[in-house]
């Protein structure tokens, strides 16, 4: 059998086109811009008790992770520290009064112990340079942000909360996105 040319490179372009294109078919999140794996086990699992999941998306299905991530790394750059001081206080509190990392709580023992941090209550002496009540308002400032914000910032995947709340992407003014330049389109 004869083999032209023109069946070698049609054989060749789909085995290349197919091992390019394959990989693409499987999800796979993206590692995190500043974040530890052990801080994002950790945020995630506080992110979810404040926008957890039920019939609805929560906080981790909407990827507010990765809105933090990579907003700590441009626009949120000056709480760096804080993020990365805050997790370790969080984490070593957990330990002393908990005897376990915070993700492994069940999920009321990580409200009750968020509770705590809210009112600043029975912390050890871990938190040096922010207190536990400004950190959990910090983080959920920012879990919301990546909730109800604009996908484009890192959040909100797949609209989650534009879906959940029944309305459509907002429109922006600048974008074309108004027809015949009134609001109702």
């Amino acid at each position: 059998m004869k083999s032209s040319r023109r069946n070698f490179l049609k054989s060749t372009g789909l085995a290349i086109g197919g091992s390019l294109i394959l990989p693409a078919c499987y999800y796979e999140p993206a590692p995190f811009r500043f974040f530890t794996p052990e801080e994002a086990d950790c945020l995630i699992a506080v992110c979810e008790c404040i926008i957890p999941a039920d019939d609805m998306p929560g906080a981790t299905d909407a990827g507010v992770i990765y809105y933090i991530d990579k907003q700590v790394m441009g626009p949120f750059k000056k709480f760096q520290q804080t993020y990365r001081e805050g997790l370790a206080a969080l984490q070593i509190d957990c330990m002393g009064l908990k005897g376990t990392r915070f993700e492994a709580l069940s999920t009321d023992q990580q409200v009750e112990f968020l509770e705590m941090m809210e009112n600043n209550d029975d912390m050890l002496e871990s938190w040096l340079f922010v207190k536990p009540a400004a950190f959990f308002n910090l983080i959920i400032d920012h879990t919301m942000q990546g909730f109800y914000g604009a996908p484009r910032h890192g959040g909100n995947r797949d609209y989650i909360s534009y879906r959940m709340l029944g309305i459509g992407y907002p429109q922006v003014v600048g974008q074309n996105r108004y027809g015949n330049g009134d609001s109702n389109g």
